[in-house]
C-alpha cells in the first residue's frame, strides 16, 4: 500500500517507475486514508535513495555506488573506456611482440591486467574503478591475441584449423558457461573480480614452460635459440634433426638477420597494393565482427527473464559453433565461411528487430542463432590475420587490427543502450553492419592449406590469382564422373611435404617450386 502511494507507475507498461517518486507530504498522505495515489501529484527523483532487489541478482559496483537513473550512464562509460585502453595499447604492444618477442609481452600483459583487475575490487569511486578498468583494457586484447599468434606460428597448415578452434571450443565455452554461476555463488562483485583476475599470475611461470616462437626467432636471425627449441621439441616427439636441416636453418637465419624487412611494422603493410588491400579489409572485417559479437554478448541481459540462464545458453553456443567452424573452413574455406556467417547473423538480427518485443521465445531463439553465427565469424576472424600477414609484421599488424576492433567495442555499449528507446534499434544496427561487413569479406584471399608468409614480399605475392568465387575445396567431374579436385587445390600429402620442408629449412617455397612439386 505504501509503495502504491509513493511510487508512480509507467503509463505504458503499468510497472512501478524505478527513478521517480511522488513529491508530496507522505505524512498527510498516509494519514488521509487514501485508497490510491492522485495522478495529478507532482513527481521528483528518488531523493531518499533506492532499494535493490537481490533475490536474483547480487550486489554489484552499480548498486554499491548507485549508478542508476540519472547516473546510469556511468557503467556504459566505464565499459567504453575499457576499450579505449585497448585501443591505445594494442598497436604498441603488438609492435613490442614483433620487436622483443611473443613470450615477454604475454607475461607482462597478464601480470599488469591481473594486478589492475584485483585492485579494482577495492575501489569505491567512479574515477578509481574506471581508471583501473582502463588499465585492464590496455592488456585484455593483447594477452590472448599474442598467445594465439604464438600457437599458430608453431602449427603446420594441416593442423591450423584444429589448433585455432579446439582450445577456444573447450576452454572458452567452459569459462563462459561457468562464469555466471561462479558470480552467483560468490554473490559479490569484488570477490568475483579478485578470483578471475588473480589467476593471471600463473603467467609468471610461462618463461620456464612455454617456448618462444621459433618462427619469430628465425625471422630475427636468432638461429641458435631456434635450433635449441626445435631440438627440444624433436627430442620430446622422439624425432631428430639432421645436420643438413640445422645448416639450412642457420643459413636462412643469417639471411634474415641481415634483411631490412626484419624490422617491419604495421605501416609497412600499407606500402604495397596487395598487402594494403588485404590489411584494410581485415580491419573492416574485425571492426564489424567485434561490434556484432560484443553487441550480442551485452544484449543477452535483455533476453529472457533470467540473465544467468540467458548468458549460459548463449555461452554454450560457443561449443557447436566452434565445431561447425572447423568443419566449414575445411570444406568451403576461410573466406566464404566468414562472409556467409556474417551475412546470416545480420539477417537474424533484422528479423528480431521486426518481431514485437512480447514474442520473447522467438526473440531468444533468433538471438541464440545470431550469436551462434557471429561466434563462427569471430573464430575465423581471429585466424585470418595470422595466416594473411607476414611474420615480420604479424604482431604489430594484428595489434592494429584489434585496436580498430576495440574502437567498435567502445561503441557497442551505447548501441545496446539504445534498447531503452526500442528493442529493435540495437538489432537493426547490428544486422545492417553485419551484412555490409560480410559482403566486403569476399575481397579477402583464401588461405586454406597455404603456408604462412614470412617476409613482406611473401605477403605481397602469396595467395594471388584467386577470383572472388574461388573455393579451394570445389571440384570438377572427370569423364568417368568421379570427383576430381581442381589443380589449385593440392593433395594433403603434397601440402604436408611442402610444409615440412618449410618448417625444417625455415624457407618458404616459391610459386614455381610449388607448381613443380604439384606437377
Amino acid at each position: 500500500m505504501i509503495k502504491e502511494l509513493t511510487v508512480p507507475k509507467d503509463e505504458t507498461t503499468g510497472k512501478f517507475a524505478k527513478c521517480k517518486m511522488y513529491q508530496v507530504n507522505f505524512t498527510q498522505v498516509v494519514g488521509g486514508n487514501l485508497s490510491g495515489p492522485d495522478p495529478t501529484w507532482p513527481t521528483t527523483t528518488c531523493i531518499n535513495g533506492w532499494t535493490y532487489d537481490f533475490s536474483l541478482y547480487y550486489p554489484t559496483i552499480t548498486s554499491q555506488l548507485n549508478w542508476v537513473c540519472e547516473e546510469d550512464w556511468k557503467p556504459s562509460l566505464s565499459q567504453s573506456l575499457f576499450f579505449v585502453g585497448a585501443f591505445m595499447a594494442s598497436p604498441v604492444l603488438g609492435w613490442a611482440s614483433d620487436r622483443w618477442g611473443r613470450l615477454p609481452i604475454i607475461v607482462v600483459t597478464n601480470v599488469m591486467g591481473g594486478a589492475a583487475g584485483v585492485a579494482s575490487a577495492f575501489t569505491n569511486s567512479f574515477v578509481a574503478f574506471t581508471s583501473l578498468r582502463f588499465l585492464v583494457g590496455m592488456t585484455f586484447d593483447t594477452h590472448y591475441t599474442v598467445v594465439y599468434i604464438l600457437l599458430l606460428e608453431y602449427v603446420s597448415s594441416e593442423y591450423r584449423t584444429i589448433m585455432a578452434n579446439v582450445p577456444i571450443m573447450i576452454f572458452l565455452t567452459a569459462g563462459l558457461c561457468a562464469m555466471p554461476w561462479l558470480a552467483l555463488y560468490l554473490h559479490d562483485w569484488s570477490t568475483f573480480a579478485i578470483v578471475i583476475h588473480a589467476s593471471q599470475v600463473i603467467s609468471l611461470s610461462f618463461p620456464w614452460v612455454v617456448p618462444e616462437s621459433a618462427r619469430w626467432l628465425l625471422s630475427k636471425g636468432r638461429t641458435k635459440e631456434t635450433v635449441d627449441i626445435i631440438t627440444r621439441a624433436a627430442h620430446m616427439n622422439k624425432k631428430s634433426l639432421t645436420p643438413e636441416v640445422i645448416r639450412e636453418l642457420e643459413e636462412f637465419g643469417n639471411k634474415q638477420k641481415n634483411a631490412k624487412n626484419t624490422q617491419a611494422t604495421a605501416l609497412d603493410l600499407l606500402k604495397t597494393p596487395v598487402l594494403r588491400l588485404r590489411f584494410l579489409v581485415l580491419c573492416v572485417m574485425w571492426l564489424v565482427i567485434i561490434l556484432a559479437y560484443d553487441g550480442h554478448v551485452r544484449n543477452s541481459e535483455h533476453i529472457g527473464s533470467n540473465v544467468f540462464v540467458s548468458f549460459t545458453l548463449v555461452g554454450f553456443v560457443e561449443l557447436p559453433a566452434d565445431f561447425l567452424t572447423m568443419v566449414l573452413v575445411e570444406k568451403v574455406g576461410r573466406r566464404h565461411t566468414t562472409s556467409i556467417t556474417l551475412v546470416l547473423s545480420g539477417v537474424a538480427c533484422l528479423v528480431i528487430a521486426a518481431i514485437p518485443e512480447t514474442y520473447t521465445t522467438s526473440i531468444m531463439a533468433l538471438a541464440v542463432t545470431g550469436r551462434f553465427l557471429i561466434t563462427m565469424s569471430i573464430n575465423v576472424g581471429q585466424q585470418y590475420p595470422v595466416e594473411v600477414l607476414p611474420t615480420v609484421a604479424r604482431g604489430s599488424g594484428a595489434g592494429l587490427i584489434h585496436t580498430l576492433g576495440n574502437l567498435t567495442g567502445f561503441i557497442s555499449p551505447y548501441v545496446v543502450y539504445l534498447s531503452k528507446i526500442g528493442h529493435y534499434l540495437p538489432y537493426t544496427i547490428l544486422g545492417l553492419v553485419s551484412i555490409l561487413g560480410g559482403s566486403i569479406c569476399v575481397l579477402l584471399p583464401e588461405t586454406l592449406n597455404q603456408i604462412l608468409p614470412d617476409t613482406l614480399e611473401d605477403g605481397e605475392t602469396f595467395f594471388t590469382g584467386q577470383g572472388y568465387c574461388y573455393n579451394p575445396c570445389a571440384g570438377s567431374r572427370n569423364e568417368d564422373g568421379d570427383r576430381e579436385m581442381e589443380q589449385c587445390t593440392y593433395s594433403n600429402s603434397t601440402f604436408q611435404d611442402l610444409n615440412s620442408d618449410a618448417e625444417n629449412t625455415g624457407r618458404i617455397p616459391q610459386e614455381d617450386e610449388v607448381r613443380e612439386r604439384v606437377a
